[in-house]
């Protein structure tokens, strides 16, 4: 008998009624992907959370009496944990920034590709990153900037932690970090650790642009 299996939950937040009617019913017909909630802003969030248990929130970054990324801030003050990609016709490199910051694990532009959406949410829900074209080369110029004439690293690494560092910077996955490398999952989760403790990063993403800033990695769209 075969199993199919477990949806991707995703909790859609976006206070555009046709926006989120076109994302229920494009993400609805994925396989892999169900919809258990959407809202129009963050003032049920907490319940909303609670009761919905989603794997991916889909996120906007303006929301009628929520601007910028206080949204965000609010929904990882209410779940730290849970995975998030912002989905915004936003792409200012300040948001962007402050995005990245507070440990967004992806960035899309609306108009993108619908397979590009689904593409996100699944490499997010496996521990991705998920970062548009566009999204990641102004992350890219302002890190570079503010990053100087490529600093001395204040963190070292070990080969094989500059080599997981570098596939975390393209938005791999653990799985597909272990597939490149030849090494195990369990093996992959550990330098992670490591990489996230010598940095002091709260997040994959947080670790990315800190190894940026100090010159260590470089992030460049694919």
């Amino acid at each position: 008998m075969n199993s199919s299996p477990i949806p991707i939950r995703v909790l859609v937040v976006d206070d555009h009624p046709v926006v989120r009617f076109g994302l229920v019913h494009m993400l609805g017909a994925a396989d892999d992907i169900k919809i258990v909630g959407e809202l129009e802003s963050v003032h049920d969030l907490s319940n909303t959370l609670e009761e919905s248990k989603p794997d991916v929130v889909l996120l906007d970054l303006e929301l009628g009496d929520t601007h910028g990324v206080d949204a965000l801030r609010q929904l990882r003050e209410a779940a730290p944990s849970v995975r998030v990609i912002i989905y915004t016709s936003h792409d200012e490199e300040e948001r962007i920034v402050q995005a990245a910051e507070l440990g967004v694990d992806g960035y899309l532009l609306k108009g993108c590709p619908p397979d590009e959406l689904i593409r996100a949410i699944r490499s997010v829900c496996e521990g991705g990153t998920a970062l548009e074209a566009s999204v990641a080369a102004k992350l890219m110029q302002h890190m570079n900037v503010h990053s100087g004439q490529s600093p001395e690293p204040t963190v070292h690494f070990s080969k094989r932690e500059t080599q997981v560092l570098e596939l975390l910077a393209k938005g791999k996955t653990n799985r597909d970090i272990g597939s490149t490398l030849f090494i195990s999952e369990s093996t992959v989760k550990f330098h992670v650790h490591a990489i996230l403790n010598k940095l002091d990063a709260g997040n994959r993403t947080e670790a990315v642009s800190i190894a940026v800033q100090q010159g260590i990695v470089t992030l460049a769209p694919d």
